[in-house]
């Protein structure tokens, strides 16, 4: 019997053709994937948002059982007269401030009243070497606004800008003489509101939403500026226009962006809430509820004053 020749077996690999159609393959996957993967990153953001919110709230609500009112909205400096002369004694605090002691950052709190009392201008000390006041507190920063974080300002000096506002009311937010006091929401110039003096009802009235930051360009832009607030309403917002309205904020420091426009002036300031969320903004109550408002929301105008008797109706 001859024995058969052992016979050499050969593999094909793949053609040119067969290589490339399965990279189509996986780019249509990635295609169809990414997109789910960017809507449950920004859905987990946006709870983060949310959250922050909430706490901030339940902590003015905390500030009210100690005080006997919410955190003063502005506490010193009318808004449109930053050109004025400031006193070397002029109180610069805005509302978040307030809260630090009651959102576990009491340290921070201890320092910058350490510094008043010794005596230094409110000026100097946004300026002062090793100054926390360039230190993001946690939950001051909305992770959705890629502007979001900012730390400090083209001369570097300005310190650090948050996501949230606090609610002023229905309209601007000063004249060339009121200067922001006696508004119709929680926070103004001035402002003492007691929860119980809100007749419309804390779930019917607004205390704080989003805003988004801007980058300082070629001048300063001081929307959500927490650290000297250069005598603006760049801590509060109004319900003058729609969530996300396509109409400029009027801010006396500002930069006009796509998302968030401005036309800078010293008089009839006002600021829409605004956030990166697809359709909407993350809004807290009065009672320390927080929900989602669409941007074509009935009703939002009503529910930034304290006492208007209006109903805002379901959003």
């Amino acid at each position: 019997m001859r024995n058969r020749p052992n016979q050499i077996q050969t593999h094909q690999g793949f053609t040119l053709i067969e290589l490339l159609v399965v990279i189509a393959i996986i780019a249509v996957l990635i295609g169809l994937l990414l997109p789910a993967v960017q809507k449950v990153r920004e859905a987990a953001s946006r709870m983060k948002c949310s959250n922050n919110l909430k706490q901030l709230a339940l902590a003015a609500h905390n500030y009210q059982d100690s005080y006997g009112y919410l955190p003063t909205g502005i506490t010193g400096g009318l808004i449109g007269q930053d050109g004025v002369p400031a006193a070397t004694t002029e109180d610069r605090r805005v509302w978040p401030l307030y809260l630090l002691p009651y959102i576990e950052q009491a340290a921070l709190w201890s320092i910058l009243e350490q510094q008043r009392a010794s005596g230094a201008s409110m000026t100097a000390l946004w300026t002062l070497s090793g100054n926390p006041h360039l230190n993001m507190v946690p939950g001051w920063h909305c992770s959705s606004d890629p502007n979001g974080g900012k730390k400090t300002t083209i001369s570097g000096n300005q310190g650090v800008h948050g996501n949230y506002a606090g609610c002023a009311g229905s309209t601007a937010y000063n004249t060339t003489t009121t200067g922001g006091m006696g508004l119709n929401g929680l926070f103004y110039t001035g402002s003492r509101i007691q929860i119980t003096g809100i007749t419309d009802g804390s779930s019917n009235t607004l205390m704080l939403s989003e805003i988004l930051l801007s980058p300082d360009v070629t001048a300063h832009d001081v929307r959500g500026r927490y650290w000297n607030q250069a005598r603006s309403g760049g801590v509060l917002f109004t319900t003058l226009n729609a969530p996300n309205s396509p109409t400029a904020d009027v801010i006396n420091h500002c930069q006009n962006t796509t998302t968030a426009p401005c036309t800078r002036s010293d008089n009839n300031q006002n600021s829409s809430a605004r956030s990166a969320h697809t359709g909407g903004v993350n809004a807290a109550m009065g009672d320390a509820s927080v929900r989602f408002v669409t941007n074509s929301a009935a009703g939002w105008q009503f529910a930034g004053t304290r006492r208007g008797g209006e109903v805002p109706g379901e959003w």
